[in-house]
């Protein structure tokens, strides 16, 4: 009689092990190794640090990769190049905004991250902006091929204000001080993992005054060329991205990557 309990309690233990194993391999079918190309200088979202690609979503994606099996080969790229390589079909793209245009092109995910686009103006001038509004005008720092949404764009393309394109942050940074912009798309923690980057802009920190309101919330997201029949892959992304989002661990994750 014991025998006889010990083997069925075996043999339950051997069906549940295969089962959990069965799991694990369709997991692991339907597992894909993923190009994604970036920006190489969104600090703190994504950006380079000594050829590492470091930030929010870096660190977002390593967590979301348990959940999918699917791995993420990170490249990250000037902006407008990364662009150019997710349209070409080599590789999905993160860090990007939804624009009915680029729909028109790219499978999204859903929403990753929210990007508050915040404005660093100098100290001196501080008073001059009180609403978003207020940049009306103005000449605007912005990094070169990015996209803040539908209504940033038309904003720019009605010449409500005159944008100055750069490659960087460390750019931005340098043209505010000396005057040649009136404000730049950069918050604190730009500007911080900036200065770690480049120390020799340290001493014109106190100079600078990143406004309390955000001039728009721009979300991020995956996308992958329509030509690359990714929907399997976002789907997956999709799934583990919700149940992240339920639990303490997302905002964790964008806390201690962003400085905060």
């Amino acid at each position: 009689m014991c025998s006889d309990s010990f083997n069925v309690a075996g043999i339950t233990v051997q069906l549940a092990m295969l089962v959990l194993a069965l799991v694990v391999l369709c997991n692991l079918a339907g597992a894909e190794e993923l190009v994604v190309f970036g920006g190489e200088a969104f600090q703190p979202q994504i950006y380079l640090d000594n050829g590492i690609p470091t930030g929010v979503i870096p660190k977002m994606l390593e967590r979301l990769s348990a959940d999918t099996g699917d791995t993420y080969k990170l490249i990250l790229l000037p902006w407008k190049r990364a662009i150019s390589e997710a349209t070409a079909g080599h590789g999905g793209i993160t860090s990007f905004s939804f624009t009915r245009e680029r729909a028109l092109l790219f499978d999204y995910s859903d929403p990753l991250v929210d990007n508050p686009m915040y404005i660093t103006v100098l100290r001196q001038r501080a008073d001059e902006f009180h609403r978003p509004a207020d940049i009306k005008g103005k000449r605007l720092g912005v990094p070169l091929g990015t996209s803040f949404g539908a209504d940033i764009d038309r904003q720019i393309a009605a010449q409500v204000f005159q944008v100055d394109y750069d490659n960087g942050p460390e750019s931005r940074i340098r043209k505010l001080l000396a005057g040649r912009i009136d404000a730049a798309v950069i918050g604190q923690d730009g500007i911080r993992e900036t200065l770690k980057l480049y120390p020799e802009l340290a001493p014109g920190r106190e100079k600078l005054f990143t406004l309390p309101f955000p001039l728009e919330h721009d979300w991020q997201y995956r996308a992958f060329s329509k030509s690359l029949h990714r929907q399997e892959a976002l789907q997956r992304f999709n799934k583990a991205l919700a149940a992240l989002k339920k639990t303490r661990e997302y905002q964790k994750i964008i806390d201690d990557n962003s400085g905060h």
